[in-house]
């Protein structure tokens, strides 16, 4: 704990690493809201089937919230940690006690979140390669617009926004966890001069993943209709599987045993 006292009070300095802190969650996720309020939501044209695809195996889904759970801890503590002691009533006694306790629960997240990615990464990275058509995906912004003539481009198990997510979290991932190390154990602490830039690199990572997070928890919860029962049973309807992911519904579709009825 006397190692993290040393980065805290570094931060307190650094009041544009709080704006930037507060603008990469908060401007996103207004931003997020700005976009169902003008465009809607993606309703499935065709409606809900009730005959439902395995999408993921009840081992993924495991992996997938081991990763996730301890990293959505790591976004809000860290948000506290770096911009409470600046912007939220510096020198306050309650806010000094917030900043300890994120401090402490940003700690005992760290080890879980790393093992839970490095799972996801392990498990997953064949199906993120990027594909020719993951361009005309990206041109037609997968098909959530709403205005105009609705066109919902070509794309495999994932389409071309996942499979951004999944290697810009991985990257910043890895700078994360490189960072974070350095930070929580003394033994390979960044000299004092060179702190700031370890912390920096730190923040800068975790800010990306953050803002990326707040896209994909918007798009799995508010935007794509009857997309969040693809991490919580592992299964998705058929229409969802044909409007979202073509390529993959035709290949999964010739072994007619992948679609259950819904019973």
């Amino acid at each position: 704990m006397e190692q993290s006292s040393i980065w805290l009070s570094i931060l307190s300095y650094q009041s544009a690493i709080s704006w930037l802190l507060i603008g990469s969650i908060v401007g996103v996720a207004l931003l997020m809201g700005l976009f169902v309020f003008i465009n809607g939501t993606s309703k499935l044209e065709s409606g809900f089937t009730g005959r439902l695809i395995q999408r993921w195996s009840i081992r993924s889904v495991i992996v997938h919230w081991l990763g996730a759970i301890p990293c959505l801890v790591l976004i809000f503590t860290g948000v506290v940690i770096g911009a409470g002691k600046v912007i939220f009533e510096p020198g306050s006694t309650h806010w000094a006690a917030a900043v300890k306790l994120s401090s402490t629960l940003h700690e005992l997240a760290v080890f879980p979140f790393i093992f839970g990615a490095l799972l996801m990464v392990i498990m997953w990275w064949k199906k993120q390669l990027f594909k020719k058509y993951d361009i005309d995906w990206f041109i037609k912004a997968g098909g959530y617009i709403n205005f105009g003539k609705k066109q919902h481009p070509e794309a495999d198990f994932a389409n071309g926004g996942e499979k951004l997510w999944f290697w810009v979290f991985t990257i910043n991932f890895i700078i994360l966890s490189a960072t974070g190390l350095m930070l929580f154990f003394s033994e390979i602490a960044p000299a004092p001069e060179n702190a700031p830039m370890v912390i920096s690199l730190h923040i800068i990572s975790a800010m990306i993943i953050g803002a990326f997070a707040i896209v994909h928890i918007f798009m799995a919860t508010v935007i794509s209709e009857g997309g969040l029962s693809n991490m919580i049973t592992g299964k998705c309807d058929e229409n969802w599987a044909k409007q979202h992911h073509n390529r993959w519904y035709k290949a999964i579709n010739k072994n007619s045993n992948e679609v259950e009825k819904n019973g």
